[in-house]
């Protein structure tokens, strides 16, 4: 990284830490229930996570798990308004108060934990593979040193991608223009999350693809609160153990045709034990 860069990724976090800690002091538990409305950022373009069906509704697992929180803190799954986010913004609209809350495939990392604060974690995902033709013949992460790969803006992984594989990131704001990047040439890969990308090799149009590369990790997820708000974060908490516990997380996977998790089977075991 450059002196440059450095700077600017600093000047970035201290930034974002004046807000949230200006958008702390509100309490946004208060304000959701003064409001009757909880606003939380979600995914619309990550399948199964959160996604446009066939009717134009945005559903998919956290979408789901957002609108159960918002019932147990308001009494009705529809007192809630989902705002889109992308990896690069999210953060942004927390802390700027724009969105109570995200439920939009965060990873848990040290580096936003300095701006934000995480919920309990509730789902551990696989990392990013690499989505190539089925003739690619690369399939280790050291093979692609040099290489041009598309990305997504905001990725957790970017940083190692670059400094430690020494790929030449492509990277895009949205998923659309990184998939259409990669069927024009534009890159011999798409670097991203391997559940996403399994579930694009669903699709007819993608038959000719393969995940060449393998994750190299599994990563926690969680939801986003802004720094410091321990009452609502608290009340988030309540909601997704409560969740946990009636199996609700389970059905979630089913419904949107994820593979089952033992991860979450473990964590529903234990939530319902402490329950009861």
């Amino acid at each position: 990284m450059t002196g440059f860069k450095r700077m600017m990724g600093v000047s970035v976090l201290a930034l974002a830490a004046v807000f949230a800690g200006g958008a702390a002091v509100a309490g946004t538990l208060e304000n959701v229930k003064a409001r009757g409305k909880l606003i939380v950022g979600v995914k619309n373009d990550y399948v199964p996570y959160g996604y446009l069906n066939d009717k134009g509704e945005v559903v998919g697992f956290e979408v789901a798990l957002a609108k159960y929180v918002a019932k147990e803190l308001l009494g009705s799954e529809d007192k809630i308004e989902l705002v889109p986010v992308i990896a690069a913004n999210r953060i942004d609209f927390l802390t700027a108060g724009r969105i109570d809350a995200i439920f939009a495939t965060l990873g848990v990392t040290a580096e936003r934990a300095k701006v934000i604060d995480f919920t309990t974690e509730y789902v551990s995902a696989a990392g990013p593979s690499v989505l190539m033709a089925k003739d690619a013949t690369l399939s280790k992460w050291e093979e692609l040193k040099g290489k041009s790969i598309c990305g997504i803006q905001g990725s957790y992984y970017n940083k190692k991608m670059t400094e430690e594989f020494g790929i030449t990131l492509v990277a895009f704001k949205t998923q659309p223009e990184a998939y259409r990047a990669l069927k024009d040439n534009r890159c011999i890969g798409f670097v991203f999350d391997d559940m996403t990308l399994q579930q694009k090799l669903k699709e007819p149009d993608w038959a000719s693809y393969k995940i060449a590369v393998a994750p190299y990790e599994f990563q926690p997820m969680a939801g986003g609160v802004r720094k410091d708000d321990a009452g609502f974060r608290e009340a988030v908490d309540k909601a997704i153990g409560k969740a946990e516990a009636e199996g609700k997380l389970i059905a979630w996977e089913t419904e949107f045709g994820m593979p089952h998790s033992d991860y979450i089977a473990a964590r529903a075991k234990a939530a319902s034990a402490k329950k009861n």
